[in-house]
Parts: C-alpha cells; sequence; structure tokens
C-alpha cells in the first residue's frame, strides 16, 4: 500500500518505538496526527472525545500504541487501570473508526500487542491479560472483516529498549537474560507491516518457538518460567525492603527535624 496521502492517527507516537515510526511514515508521505499526552492529557479520560474526532475524520490507518506495564503480585496490581489503556482504549477507537472505514471501502488498523500474551510471564498479569485480550479482538476483527478492504494487523514485539522497560522491569530483565530488541529495528518493521498490510507479525527467536509450545503444551512453558517466578519474588521482596528502609529513614528524618 501507498503511504503517500494516507491519513495516520496513531496513540504511543511519542514513545520509543512510536518517534521512529511517525518520522518514517512522514517521510513516506503520510499525514499522521499523533496523541501526545503531555499536550493532551491522560488518553484513557480522553477516549470519548477521541472516539468522537475519529468518528467524524475518519483516518486511512489508526495505530494503537500506547501502553504500559506493572510488574508486580496480582493482588498488587491497579487492573483496571492497566487494561483500560492498554486493551480497552485501543478496541474503542478501532471501533470508532469501521463506520468511517467502511464508507470509504478501504482502511488499516494496527494494534501494539506483546510477546507475553503469546507466553504469559509471572507477575505481569494485568499487562498480560489485556494484550491477549487485544490479540482476541484483532484476530475477531480481520476475520469479521474478510471479504472488505480493511486490514487488520496485529504486532507481537518481545522487549525493547525503551521507557517502559526501566526500574524494577529492567531489573527482571536483566535477570532472566532477556533479549532486547532497538526500538528503530522494531519501527522499521511495524512500517513494513503497514506498507505490506500484513495480518500479523511475531517478532523475535527462540520466543516465536516458545509461543508454539506454550499454545500446544503450557505445562512445558510452566515448567520454564518457574526460574522467573523465583527469581521475580526476590526482586519485588527486595523492592518492598527498599521502600521500608526510605520510608523509615523519611520518618527518623521528620521527628529529627521537629
Amino acid at each position: 500500500m501507498r503511504l503517500s496521502g494516507k491519513k495516520v492517527y496513531i496513540t504511543g507516537g511519542t514513545g520509543g518505538i512510536g518517534k521512529p515510526l511517525v518520522s518514517l511514515l512522514r517521510q513516506a508521505g503520510a499525514d499522521v496526527t499523533v496523541y501526545d499526552i503531555e499536550k493532551e492529557g491522560d488518553l484513557v479520560q480522553n477516549v470519548d472525545k477521541i472516539r468522537a474526532y475519529l468518528e467524524s475524520s475518519t483516518p486511512d490507518i489508526l495505530i494503537n500504541m500506547a501502553g504500559y506495564n506493572v510488574f508486580d503480585y496480582c493482588e498488587n496490581q491497579n487492573l483496571r487501570a492497566i487494561i483500560d489503556l492498554n486493551m480497552m482504549v485501543p478496541v474503542q477507537l478501532s471501533q470508532a473508526v469501521l463506520r468511517g472505514m467502511k464508507r470509504r471501502g478501504s482502511g488499516h488498523i494496527l494494534n501494539i500487542g506483546s510477546m507475553t500474551a503469546l507466553i504469559p510471564l509471572p507477575h505481569l498479569t494485568g499487562y498480560v491479560t489485556a494484550k491477549a485480550g487485544l490479540k482476541g479482538f484483532s484476530d475477531s476483527l480481520r476475520r469479521e472483516l474478510g471479504g472488505t478492504d480493511i486490514a487488520v494487523t496485529y504486532i507481537v514485539p518481545r522487549a525493547v529498549k525503551t521507557g517502559m522497560n526501566t526500574g524494577v522491569r529492567a531489573e527482571i530483565n536483566e535477570r532472566t537474560k532477556v533479549t532486547y530488541d532497538d526500538p528503530m529495528k522494531i519501527a522499521e518493521r511495524i512500517f513494513r507491516a503497514i506498507a505490506k498490510q500484513e495480518k500479523e507479525v511475531r517478532i523475535g527467536f527462540p520466543e516465536r518457538i516458545f509461543a508454539f509450545i506454550n499454545a500446544i503444551c503450557p505445562s512445558v512453558i510452566d515448567q520454564g518460567l518457574q526460574k522467573n517466578r523465583i527469581i521475580g519474588e526476590q526482586l519485588l521482596a527486595e523492592t518492598q525492603n527498599s521502600k521500608e528502609t526510605y520510608n523509615e529513614k523519611t520518618v527518623s528524618s521528620l521527628r529529627a527535624a521537629r
């Protein structure tokens, strides 16, 4: 598909993958509108306003890239917030463009998922739930739109060296020897997927093999990820101890200042 003159709307376009992808799209002649959280505010809170905009001014291409993850025990996670941004926002924005794309007779919806949706990892419950739901939605919608000229693409990256993988996430990735991909390389791969209107792109080896094994024999992956669970629990315990030490020092300082 030629991208010159195409109107693109993207969330997450100011992030580590988003910035180079936006640059590639603009170099190809696309007219790109980026949702900027710094200027426009929280994406979840503004989803109805964005839906209205997309319904009245439907782009040729919608890219749902915005997201974040939380590494913690399930009971400590704000599951509603995680699922709202990572799944419900892209689902609702995809829904918002459908009538306009159908009237036009063409369009492309691209959803950014995660390899963790195919290889669910411990302590990422909310994020895995959201991305797995987004994959199901993307597959179902793509099949529903069969026979039309509206494409649906689901991108499945593994860990990427962006701001999402910092702090505790960076530490667990280091301890479990996770392989990172370069944001520019992922942006280039997504760009090619847009141009070719590919259906699903899974990035990373041996992750693609592990995803296949998880689908047919999840108990094998269960065993394989026990080491990750133990390392994760150790890291969470260390993090909790650090917080408690920090809080104790803060209280002591306040008392001494009185």
